[in-house]
């Protein structure tokens, strides 16, 4: 079934699912990395990570088992999104939702994806919800509360960049440049090796790289307010798409390893808030 903003809602929900499914999995996988890491770097004392404080071995068998859970959750979302809707995929999905929901909470981690993560699995959740209760899903409450979400999201991320002289300058970009750029001659596998570093003060003092920096900050503010527009319904779903991928794809330069489970759930929310975004579901 196409709904009125031309994005078929089915092939949205699964697309969301299998984001959300990459999401857990990449981030389990990160988690077993570093536990494999801090294991053969430090196999008695403790590692303080931040954000996390310091953990000890049996701090490092907690994050392995929820790192595992993660991944089978992820495992088993993906026949549920596959399959055609029914109660039996509705009741997996539910259960890998609300699993996945507790693992993320239990770990008491309040930065942006896992926020983004719960708010994914919770417009989720409800999703597969309406589809044991009626048989068949109500896209329109679930979109338009995606789209609510969706569009905070990306409004307040653009309207903050818009509003920091630092940002819109492109300073903000040549600061993170450096740092990636230092990161990974030190040996930091979550950072690109470029520039070198005997290209980057020559680098950071060009006119050209300046100017550059400037507009990819000024345009990249600009895409997460149009994004924020298109999930309200106020750009087309083609148009709002074909901003969102390279955009998403363009982020993970910032840390390639770092940002995909970020950028995979919050992809994931917009396309589930692209078949009845807000203002189409209030015009009805």
């Amino acid at each position: 079934m196409t709904v009125p903003h031309g994005l078929p809602a089915p092939m949205a929900s699964a697309a969301a699912m299998c984001c959300l499914a990459l999401a857990l999995a990449w981030r389990a996988g990160l988690a077993l990395l570093d536990d494999r890491l801090i294991r053969r770097s430090y196999p008695r004392a403790g590692t303080y990570r931040l954000g996390r404080g310091w953990a000890g071995p049996d701090d490092w068998a907690t994050q392995r088992h929820r790192a595992l859970t993660g991944l089978a959750t992820a495992a088993l979302l993906l026949p549920a999104a596959l399959l055609p809707p029914s109660p039996w995929t509705a009741g997996a999905a539910l259960l890998c939702c609300a699993a996945a929901a507790a693992g993320i909470l239990r770990e008491g981690s309040h930065r942006y994806t896992g926020v983004c993560l719960l708010v994914l699995l919770a417009v989720l959740a409800l999703h597969q919800t309406t589809v044991l209760a009626r048989g068949i899903p109500s896209t329109a409450l679930v979109g338009s509360l995606a789209s609510f979400f969706a569009a905070q999201m990306y409004l307040v991320a653009g309207i903050r960049k818009l509003r920091s002289p630092h940002f819109i300058s492109g300073h903000v970009l040549m600061d993170n440049i450096a740092y990636n750029a230092w990161q990974a001659a030190a040996g930091s596998r979550d950072f690109l090796p470029v520039p070198r570093l005997p290209h980057l003060a020559t680098l950071l003092g060009t006119p050209a790289f300046r100017s550059a920096c400037k507009a990819a900050a000024l345009a990249t503010a600009a895409v997460e307010v149009l994004l924020g527009l298109g999930a309200v319904g106020l750009l087309p779903a083609t148009v709002t798409l074909l901003l969102a991928i390279p955009t998403h794809l363009a982020f993970t330069a910032i840390s390639p390893r770092r940002i995909v489970p970020f950028s995979a759930a919050s992809l994931g929310l917009l396309l589930l808030a692209l078949p009845h975004p807000l203002l189409t579901t209030m015009s009805w």
